[in-house]
């Protein structure tokens, strides 16, 4: 069973990681959680090399929570509307559940309305 501390300290470490590189052999290292792979990877082709920051994290034995800003730019396909080039900043919540040193469960909530604005191929607020 791994400590508060230490699973604070894994979480850290796996968003450093994933910041530089998220291949498979990266997400594997780390995530035993095939969802949280599937998301990281469905990010990653819609916002090459975006940027998981953390604003706020909250651990508690072998839960860790992070309020974050997620950073990046619109160069591949999401959500079925093709790259924008658009830089996107999106806050969310996500709550890790780490287990010998694996993240094995999670529960996200991002700001998915604030997204598709972002890379909208339609301006916010352009009523005429």
């Amino acid at each position: 069973m791994m400590t508060t501390e230490q699973s604070r300290q894994f979480i850290l470490e796996y968003i450093g990681a994933i910041s530089k590189d998220k291949s498979e052999a990266v997400l594997d290292k780390y995530i035993a959680d095939p969802e949280l792979k599937g998301h990281v990877l469905f990010f990653e082709s819609g916002l090459p090399n975006y940027q998981l920051i953390p604003q706020d994290i909250i651990a508690d034995g072998n839960k860790v929570t992070i309020r974050f800003l997620l950073e990046g730019e619109h160069k591949g396909d999401l959500f079925g509307i093709a790259a924008t080039g658009r830089k996107v900043n999106i806050e969310g919540i996500i709550i890790y559940e780490v287990e010998n040193n694996q993240i094995i469960n999670h529960w996200m909530h991002a700001d998915a309305n604030s997204l598709m604005q972002q890379i909208s191929n339609v301006e916010a607020n352009s009523h005429s």
